[in-house]
């Protein structure tokens, strides 16, 4: 596996196209090519409130984030907009639980979720990990006693998405947002990215 600098990733990944990126070339890169942890260091910062979203570099046809995640941080229960993601994990260990709506999802309507699988725990070191809408819903946790980073690699950019909210049992679409940008924080504890 060759060893590659961030700036050396984030320009093969400014290459792409939105067509390039719906083929395996990202799959073959990431299983040819290695980015050191440390380069991510700039953009891992952590939130007490909850995981951290962290954005690395973005255009029109990807994102890339680092998350940052305490411990018993979870996601809720979400979809990726129909947009393929790829995931790093650097440090630590996440658990991944899938599932799957019974029925069709129609906005304000109640839904049962059927889980898909175990939940499985990915440790830092593995291969990427790979999701879309098609593989099902997802949570992702850090149920370890240990923080955890993971890089998070989007084609294309997820500016929202639906979540599954498990006390009304329904899906509501809520705006994602970005606890710091490029390295840089923001003077309010968070704020969106225009």
């Amino acid at each position: 596996m060759k060893s590659i600098s961030l700036n050396q990733f984030l320009d093969f990944l400014n290459q792409q196209t939105s067509t390039s990126f719906k083929t395996d070339i990202v799959d073959n890169f990431l299983k040819n090519h290695k980015i050191d942890h440390e380069e991510f260091l700039p953009y891992t910062f952590f939130r007490e409130e909850t995981y951290g979203r962290n954005l690395v570099a973005k255009n029109d046809f990807f994102e890339l984030l680092v998350l940052t995640w305490l411990p018993e941080q979870r996601t809720p229960i979400h979809d990726h907009a129909d947009q393929r993601c790829w995931m790093l994990l650097e440090l630590g260990s996440l658990t991944f639980k899938n599932y799957e709506p019974v029925g069709s999802i129609i906005d304000g309507k109640k839904y049962q979720l059927k889980p898909l699988g175990k939940a499985e725990t990915i440790k830092a070191g593995n291969q990427s990990v790979y999701i879309d809408d098609s593989l099902g819903l997802h949570s992702i946790a850090n149920a370890s006693r240990k923080p955890a980073i993971s890089v998070h690699l989007y084609a294309g950019p997820v500016p929202k998405c639906r979540i599954y909210n498990e006390t009304l049992k329904s899906f509501e679409t809520v705006e994602l947002e970005y606890f710091t940008f490029s390295g840089n924080t923001w003077n309010e504890d968070i704020q969106e990215l225009h």
